[in-house]
This record gives structure tokens, C-alpha cells and sequence, in this order.
């Protein structure tokens, strides 16, 4: 023992330990209570409450605060409050709108631990009020340094995508801006549609840059592109092709004019190099006749190509001097790839068929010149009965005529 009371440092550890007694002592018998400092409470600032929702507000800034709070008790209790014990909570009751309001601060007991609070610091907080609103606004260009394009190019509309953005943010902030720049530059010469990228800017009306808090504005887009486009022009002729033309008929025969014969058209290289012409359509001779010697077609350009000088319909108007129109009795009536099972056959003994072509081919040709074809290949038999189905003229002798309109035959079928 007496070894351990000349060891110094032992006796330095005995101290300490009874010194700790000594104080625990005093403070849990002779002093059992006292106050400690809670530090870092957050302020709840309850945007759904009472008036901020009547008036639609939200807290936009010092809503985050922290205060202190000083809290008294048992010091066994109170050793072992936290931040998480204790909710402050600001007055609102006198937030009229919009604005800047300085709230006194409440402090409240949030668990059922024993203790009293005794007072906050600070005891008030300033907080700023507005309505969050969404505003659309326009996307203007700033286009710095020199470019050029080539003479033979055509320069369109300069543009934007995108051509207008969404801000979201206080009212008050929102209100002071009216648009948004995206500024580029561009150098050198351009022989294709130009695409440049940017930040946008907030501007306010005058195009000034607005200054704002970007934890309070947001945009929903942060870039946007400058397009200008070059596009190449060209003269593509127009063209059309034929339908039901005989098989024996020399279709150059039949002479015509279009009311244009090219379209000026212009658009990307690469889009405009992919046409040798500009398709109107197809012509049906059926329908060539002479009360009626003209077809029109609406010029439909492909997706990419637009017209330079406007054209939306082109006539042809074929050349039908000397021509004449003639009915024929025809009563050649031929009925082809009859199902092996059935038996069919017309119930008419002639058809009028009219032939349009030159007034000596016209005078030619007689009504057994002309052959009535039906095809039953093209017609699905199931049963017997009556049917009415599409027919053929044909003149096998191969005279320089069409037959005009289409033709139908009422046939019957038997089993055989």
C-alpha cells in the first residue's frame, strides 16, 4: 500500500476519480437541477399552415435557420435532451402577402421527456414570402463574329430550339424577367445548315442579363441551339407514268402538255442530291376522254424539300384533235380461269364498250374487233348464284385505241 500511495501517477487517477464523485455529489444531491444549451434546433416553417396556404406562399429565403435553445431540469434529464426534442416554429400571423417579415419564434416540447424551456436565441428570424409561379418566356440570339455562305446557297430563317423555355420561381424574381439570349460565334464559311449551342442568359426587357438567385429561378433548359439554315436550290422537272394502257398501245401516240413543267425547289444538299425529278402521279387511260382530255395532279414535295415559287397543281391536258369517241356492241364476252369445279357464264349477250382513238382507227374497227375478257382468278368463288365482277376490253388486232371507263359483267355459277 504504501508503494501505491508513492506512485504518482496512481495517485494522480485516485484524484481524478474522486473528484468526479465528488462533483456527481453535489450535483445530483445538493444541486439536482440546473439549465444546459441546446444547440442547432431547425425552424419548422410549415408552408402548408393556415395562412402561407390561403395565400399561396412559400418560404423562399431563411426558411434553413437554426436557433439555440436553452432548456431546464433534472440534470439527469436534461444531459440527454437533443435538437430532435425540441420543434420552434415561427408566428405567422402576421403575413398579410408577399414580402419580407420578421416572425418571433416559438419553442415547444416535441417528446415527453421531463424538462422546461427556458428561452431561445435568437428569438426571432426574417424570412422572405413570395408565390412560386411558371412563366414562359421567348429565346432571342446573339449571333458574334462573320461567317459567310456561298451565292449559289440560299440562307433560311434563323431559328432557335428551343424557341421558347419555362422559368419557375418567386413571383416578385419571375416578374423582373422577359426572355432569354443564347449567344454564339461563328467564323469561317458554311456550305450546310449551321447548328450552334449556348448557354442561355436571363434577361429583363431591355435585354439586360438579370441577376438572380439560381437556388430560387430554375429554367428547364440551360442551353439551347442557333440554327441557320443553308440550303441548296434546284429546277426538278415534273413527271408522271400510266396506268391500264393496252399491252398492243404505243402510248407515245398520245401527245400532251403540263401547265408546269419543273418545280424550284430548295433544301439540304444531301436531301435535294436524292432527286433526279418531282412525281405527281399515275394517269389512267380509262379515264382519258374527250369531254375530259385533262388530269390534275397537286404537287406534293418530299419530307425536307420546299417550293421556292409556289406551285400546288399541275395540269396535263392531252392532245386529242382527231380523235373520236365511238360505242360498240361488243359480244365477244370471254370468261378465263374458270374453277375446274364450276361452270360460269355471262348473263348479258353484249356489252356497250366505247373506244376513244384517231377518227380513221375509229372507222376501222367493228364491234367483233373488240373482246369483253373476264377473269375469274380475280374473283373468289365459294358458291353457286349470281355475280357481279369487273371486266376487261381488249382489241387483240391491235388497233391504235383505248376503251374509256370501267366495265362490269353479271355472271352466273354452276356447280358442274
Amino acid at each position: 500500500m504504501n508503494n501505491i500511495f508513492k506512485d504518482k501517477k496512481i495517485m494522480a487517477i485516485i484524484s481524478l476519480a474522486a473528484s468526479f464523485i465528488l462533483w456527481l455529489t453535489v450535483s445530483l444531491i445538493l444541486r439536482p437541477t440546473g439549465e444546459v444549451v441546446v444547440q442547432g434546433v431547425g425552424v419548422n416553417v410549415n408552408v402548408q399552415s393556415g395562412i402561407l396556404a390561403e395565400l399561396g406562399l412559400s418560404a423562399i429565403e431563411g426558411a434553413e435557420n437554426t436557433v439555440n435553445v436553452t432548456i431546464s431540469g433534472s440534470r439527469s434529464v436534461i444531459g440527454g435532451v437533443s435538437a430532435e426534442d425540441i420543434s420552434i416554429s415561427p408566428s405567422l400571423s402576421g403575413v398579410s402577402g408577399a414580402g419580407i417579415y420578421e416572425l418571433e419564434l416559438k419553442a415547444t416540447k416535441n417528446s415527453s421527456k421531463d424538462f422546461e424551456i427556458v428561452g431561445i436565441s435568437p428569438e426571432k428570424m426574417v424570412v422572405k414570402f413570395d408565390k412560386y409561379v411558371d412563366k414562359t418566356i421567348d429565346v432571342f440570339y446573339v449571333i458574334n463574329g462573320e461567317y459567310n455562305i456561298p451565292d449559289e446557297l440560299i440562307q433560311e430563317e434563323i431559328y432557335t430550339d428551343p424557341k421558347n423555355v419555362v422559368i419557375t420561381g418567386p413571383e416578385i424574381d419571375v416578374a423582373k424577367i422577359d426572355g432569354a439570349v443564347v449567344e454564339v460565334f461563328l467564323s469561317g464559311d458554311y456550305d450546310s445548315t449551321i447548328a450552334a449551342v449556348g448557354e442561355l442568359v436571363l434577361v429583363d426587357e431591355n435585354k439586360n442579363p438579370v441577376d438572380y438567385n439560381k437556388n430560387e429561378i430554375s429554367i428547364n433548359t440551360e442551353v439551347a441551339t442557333v440554327y441557320i439554315p443553308v440550303h441548296k436550290s434546284a429546277n426538278l422537272p415534273l413527271s408522271f407514268d400510266y396506268i391500264n394502257v393496252p399491252e398492243y398501245f404505243d402510248i407515245s401516240n398520245i401527245h400532251y402538255t403540263l401547265s408546269a413543267t419543273d418545280v424550284a425547289v430548295e433544301a439540304e444538299d444531301y436531301i435535294i442530291d436524292k432527286y433526279s425529278d418531282i412525281f405527281l402521279g399515275y394517269v389512267d387511260v380509262r379515264n382519258i376522254t374527250l369531254e375530259n382530255p385533262s388530269i390534275s395532279f397537286d404537287v406534293r414535295l418530299p419530307d425536307g424539300i420546299g417550293a421556292t415559287e409556289p406551285i400546288d397543281k399541275v395540269d396535263i391536258v392531252f392532245d386529242l384533235e382527231g380523235y373520236v369517241e365511238s360505242t360498240f356492241n361488243a359480244t365477244q364476252i370471254n370468261i378465263i380461269n374458270v374453277p375446274a369445279e364450276y361452270k360460269v357464264t355471262s348473263n348479258a349477250s353484249k356489252i356497250p364498250v366505247t373506244l376513244i382513238g384517231p377518227e380513221e382507227v375509229i372507222n376501222g374497227i367493228s364491234a367483233k374487233d373488240i373482246v369483253v375478257q373476264i377473269d375469274m382468278s380475280t374473283k373468289e368463288i365459294t358458291q353457286t348464284g349470281q355475280y357481279r365482277v369487273q371486266a376487261e376490253v381488249f382489241l387483240p388486232g391491235g388497233q391504235n385505241a383505248w376503251a374509256t371507263g370501267s366495265y362490269t359483267a353479271t355472271i352466273t355459277v354452276k356447280a358442274k
